[in-house]
């Protein structure tokens, strides 16, 4: 939902007031929240988390480190899928700024621009907590993403709670009321302060009520192109109270659950009742098989929860802080990711997670493979790992 807010300094914190405007009900229009691609072998979906452009940042040398993940996304699909093959969608799971100006929005929504046209994706952007931590109103950055050629997003004054919840169906044809193949889920998961008035501050949020029931309408308007239960995947930013319980399940029983990776911090601030969420248990009742997101930059660990798979992609981007992977370590968490990886030297936990949608090669409906991407800048020969789920 689309707020009018304004920031007015009190004490040096932002205090936001909203305004009240024409609210659509989102029942009545729910095709409007509908993005379509062509669906077809080897989808690829590049998830790219917590890139955190700031203040502080150098847009030379971040999109310098960016340049490289793309090129060796692309190198990768094309090397294991064959010509032709390519990135065909960008997840930007959230945290894209922090504490930015506009000189640092309008460079990465025109960095994006560029490298979608290089390599031939459309990318959606999601909004995180720090995002909306910036020297601009939020408003004007939704604007911003929305008009963008090549960038999928739609943030209207709704009755649904945050920013960016919209669908991306993929369609046999590409075209909107043709067989959808794939429904793909983007979520506003809440802030660490709210947007509401006199409420700056809260702890984090989560995926709401409304939420969830719109996405379960929207899944029953894609089933009604096909004969089949639409296969679905879900982005956003801040894990939910479900990620932890299944923690808490593998400790107890570690061969309960597949996992993998790295889990070397906590999710987040979720798992107090008033912060619970019932996004996955109800979407996995309704055929969603991925749910990704970010947040936690020393986090890439991921889980299948009967056919559903939970996990963290790997924070992008050389800001703020993340993991330094040691081989010597004694602690047990990063003893067992380099177990799961099979890496065998030292490196920096960043890079990227990349989903590929394999139905027709399989011939199982809802089949996809994840991997996730390590690539660390280093003088003698950047190091790149990729490693399969």
């Amino acid at each position: 939902m689309k707020k009018n807010t304004r920031f007015i300094p009190v004490l040096l914190v932002p205090l936001l007031l909203t305004g009240c405007g024409q609210v659509k009900k989102y029942r009545e229009h729910l095709d409007d929240y509908v993005f379509t691609m062509k669906y077809h072998q080897n989808f690829n979906i590049l998830q790219l988390t917590d890139i955190h452009w700031n203040i502080n940042s150098s847009t030379y040398e971040s999109e310098r480190y960016m340049d490289k993940v793309l090129a060796e996304a692309n190198k990768h699909i094309v090397d294991t899928q064959g010509a032709g093959a390519k990135i065909d969608l960008v997840e930007l799971t959230g945290d894209m700024f922090m504490l930015a100006n506009s000189y640092h929005v309008d460079s990465f929504i025109k960095y994006f621009e560029k490298k979608s046209e290089e390599y031939g994706f459309k990318y959606a952007s999601i909004w995180g907590n720090h995002d909306r931590h910036g020297m601009y109103n939020p408003n004007w950055i939704g604007d911003r993403f929305a008009k963008a050629k090549n960038s999928l997003y739609f943030e209207p004054n709704d009755d649904i709670y945050g920013r960016s919840n919209f669908m991306i169906n993929l369609t046999a044809d590409g075209n909107k009321g043709s067989e959808v193949k794939w429904q793909i889920a983007n979520l506003d998961s809440g802030a660490s302060f709210s947007e509401t008035a006199l409420s700056p501050f809260r702890d984090y949020d989560y995926i709401r009520t409304e939420q969830v029931n719109w996405w379960k309408e929207e899944h029953i308007l894609a089933n009604a192109t096909t004969t089949i239960d639409v296969p679905g995947l879900a982005y956003y930013h801040i894990p939910q109270e479900e990620n932890q319980k299944l923690y808490d399940e593998v400790q107890k029983n570690p061969t309960s659950h597949k996992n993998k990776f790295f889990k070397l911090e906590g999710f987040a601030d979720n798992g107090n009742e008033e912060y619970a969420s019932n996004f996955l248990d109800e979407a996995k009742q309704n055929n969603l098989r991925g749910a990704f997101m970010g947040h936690a930059h020393n986090v890439d660990w991921t889980v299948t929860w009967d056919d559903l798979v939970v996990g963290l992609g790997v924070k992008t981007g050389i800001e703020l802080y993340y993991a330094h992977i040691d081989t010597k370590s004694e602690d047990p968490a990063m003893k067992k990711g380099l177990a799961d990886t099979g890496i065998t030297e030292n490196f920096d936990l960043i890079g990227a997670s990349l989903v590929t949608i394999t139905d027709e090669e399989s011939n199982i409906e809802g089949k996809f493979d994840l991997e996730h991407l390590y690539l660390n800048e280093r003088k003698g020969g950047d190091f790149v790992a990729w490693v399969k789920y």
